[in-house]
C-alpha cells in the first residue's frame, strides 16, 4: 500500500533507502561517494504539507519510496521527483509503477506548470518508466572524461 509519510519512524527508514539509491548510482556516475550516508533528511521534510514522501509498505516493511518536492524554475512552478528506489528484491513487480501512479494523482489535484525526473541514460529500467506515464526526454548532460 502507499502512504504518504508523516512520521519519523518512516521518514528514517527512507533515509536509508536514499542512502541504497544513491550507492547505486555509482554504476553510472564513478564520482558517487558510496561511504555517503544519508540521515534526518526526510524528518524535515514531512513538516512542510507542500512536499509529498510517498513510501511503498507490505506487511510491515518499506519496500520502496519516491518524494515529490516543489520547485519554482523561470519563474514557473512545478516538482520535482527527486528520488524513486525500490529495494532490489521488491522490483519488477509493479511497486515502482503504483508509487509513480499515486505521483501522478498528486500532481492532478496540485496546479503546476511542469514536473522533472532525472535518470541516468545507461538506467534503460527507469527510463522505460518514466516514459510509460508520458515522460519525455528534454535536456541531455554531456561529461567528458
Amino acid at each position: 500500500m502507499i502512504i504518504r509519510v508523516l512520521d519519523e519512524t518512516r521518514a528514517n527508514i527512507c533515509d536509508e533507502l536514499l542512502t541504497k539509491l544513491i550507492h547505486e548510482e555509482k554504476q553510472y556516475d564513478n564520482t558517487v561517494d558510496i561511504n555517503s550516508k544519508t540521515e534526518n533528511y526526510f524528518k524535515t521534510i514531512i513538516k512542510d504539507s507542500t512536499h509529498y514522501l510517498l513510501c511503498y509498505e507490505e506487511d510491515n516493511i518499506i519496500k520502496g519510496y519516491t518524494y515529490l518536492k516543489p520547485i519554482i524554475y523561470n519563474n514557473k512552478n512545478g516538482y520535482i521527483i527527486s528520488g524513486l528506489y525500490v529495494e532490489e528484491q521488491y522490483r519488477r513487480k509493479g511497486i515502482g509503477k503504483k508509487l509513480m501512479q499515486e505521483v501522478i494523482k498528486i500532481l492532478n489535484k496540485n496546479p503546476h506548470e511542469f514536473v522533472y525526473i532525472n535518470a541516468f541514460l545507461k538506467n534503460q529500467a527507469a527510463i522505460n518508466l518514466y516514459r510509460s506515464f508520458g515522460f519525455e526526454p528534454f535536456k541531455v548532460t554531456f561529461e567528458l572524461k
